[in-house]
């Protein structure tokens, strides 16, 4: 009996031991905070948010190959159709609208760059026909026009250079950390792409003709005046589908599709757009 007892004494020190030496081995996972937890097939939209419109659409995604080089290579001939969706989420917390890979449609005539305009509706959360935007008959706040179109619109009650509603602005300043509207008049009707062959002014991002692909700033947010006093702060994330933090290629993702965030100050001429 005390042979057994001295037996099941030994054998439990050894399981307290082991268990000891495996939590000194392995470290405690760090607890995930919710804020910091991102949408399923998302690299940027809070967990928290709630989807409040889908849109299912076909796109054609290339197929690349290697080369001789083993370099991999984007031929838009080589391509096949796949199905995918875009979705808008909101997050009430923070009160911001999210809007991710929301397709843009193809131009139909060459004039327009490739690609149709695309008007958006700040309040409704919704894009605008162009037949409705063009005629008047419905509101809309931002039209993304021209080469992929990356170049922004607003629609302003006066000229460029002059102050008045309707206006933008870019801020050097990320999304978030952008707590309020500056303070001083707002002069800008558009804000376009910084190309390298001529300067421009604080563009959302930069293109080139070297490789003719867009690569957005993080750094920088888009502040608008509505014509009714009501202040918006905007980033446009990508123009690229998934939002990718890397191209290298023009036709390694299709474009545009629209990745975007803003936040409505809802009291006119109030310039608090704090979102943390």
């Amino acid at each position: 009996m005390r042979l057994m007892k001295l037996g099941i004494l030994t054998i439990g020190c050894s399981i307290m031991l082991f268990a000891c030496s495996k939590n000194n081995s392995e470290p405690e996972q760090p607890v995930v905070q919710p804020d910091t937890m991102k949408m399923i097939g998302t690299n940027w939209v809070p967990a928290r948010a709630l989807k409040v419109k889908e849109t299912s659409y076909t796109y054609d995604q290339v197929i690349p190959y290697k080369g001789a080089d083993g370099k991999l290579i984007y031929d838009k001939a080589k391509s096949e159709k796949r199905n995918g969706k875009g979705y808008i989420y909101y997050d009430e917390k923070y009160k911001v609208v999210y809007v991710v890979d929301w397709p843009g449609d193809q131009a139909t005539t060459a004039s327009q760059g490739g690609h149709r305009p695309f008007y958006f509706n700040f309040d409704t959360r919704d894009t605008v026909a162009v037949a409705d935007a063009i005629a008047g008959t419905k509101p809309w706040h931002v039209k993304h026009y021209d080469i992929y179109n990356a170049y922004m619109f607003t629609d302003a009650v006066t000229p460029a250079g002059q102050p008045g509603l309707g206006k933008i602005r870019v801020v050097r300043t990320p999304f978030d950390e952008l707590d309020e509207a500056l303070a001083t008049p707002m002069i800008r009707n558009t804000v376009e792409i910084e190309m390298d062959d001529f300067v421009t002014t604080d563009g959302w991002g930069t293109y080139r003709l070297s490789d003719h692909i867009l690569r957005p700033y993080k750094d920088r947010t888009i502040i608008f005046q509505l014509k009714d006093g009501r202040y918006v702060k905007y980033q446009l994330v990508n123009l690229y589908r998934t939002n990718p933090k890397v191209v290298s290629d023009k036709y390694e993702f299709q474009a545009p599709f629209y990745n975007f965030r803003y936040h409505i100050q809802q009291t006119p001429n109030d310039r608090n757009l704090k979102t943390r």
